[in-house]
């Protein structure tokens, strides 16, 4: 497949479009229509804006900050990333849905791994649970592979909004616990020990 300025993608994009392009029928397009939606900006802002909230009701403050700041962190490191590179989709035909945004990275990939992510983790750390992790690790991966299915992203978009996504979600743990971490006062910090009762 060649793009409309005559350049052909890279053998990973173009080798797994093609084998998506092999593989389409309409019941599974309407499918990936289907979970694509799940992915979409509407759809995960939902999402995120229940999770914040019955996390505010349940008295979890810290994590709902969490979730809700790194969610609006990706977003926005989503669109400066587009402008920065400002790579264009695969063309129509192939792909099946209208959008007029710039390709990389993918920012279903992105915002869904971070706002399942951010979720998943939270869920973890209050209940002890590991399936969470799991489901939002399945959830992104579908989303992901929709976009490619679909020829709105090629593969690198995605991989890129995974590993971003991924990013995110650990450096906003991290500094979500530096924040909530007593400082230990060092010597010089600790108060003077009362003096000795004389005899």
């Amino acid at each position: 497949m060649v793009m409309p300025d005559g350049t052909w993608p890279n053998a990973l994009d173009g080798a797994v479009l093609d084998a998506m392009l092999a593989i389409r029928s309409d019941a599974l397009t309407a499918v990936m229509r289907a979970v694509t939606f799940v992915g979409n900006t509407l759809s995960l802002i939902a999402i995120g804006v229940a999770g914040v909230i019955w996390l505010l009701v349940r008295g979890h403050r810290r994590w709902a900050a969490y979730c809700g700041v790194t969610a609006l962190v990706a977003w926005g490191l989503m669109g400066l990333l587009k402008v920065l590179f400002g790579r264009v989709r695969p063309p129509i035909p192939p792909r099946l849905v209208e959008i007029d945004s710039l390709s990389f990275p993918s920012g279903h990939a992105l915002n869904s791994m971070v706002v399942l992510g951010v979720f998943a983790v939270t869920v973890c750390a209050l209940t002890g649970r590991r399936w969470p992790l799991a489901a939002a690790l399945a959830g992104t991966a579908a989303i992901g592979m929709s976009r490619v299915y679909l020829a709105a992203h090629w593969m690198t978009d995605v991989l890129a909004g995974w590993a971003v996504g991924a990013l995110v979600v650990a450096v906003g743990l991290w500094i979500s616990r530096r924040a909530v971490t007593p400082v230990r006062a060092g010597p010089r910090d600790r108060p003077a020990a009362p003096p000795s009762a004389g005899p």
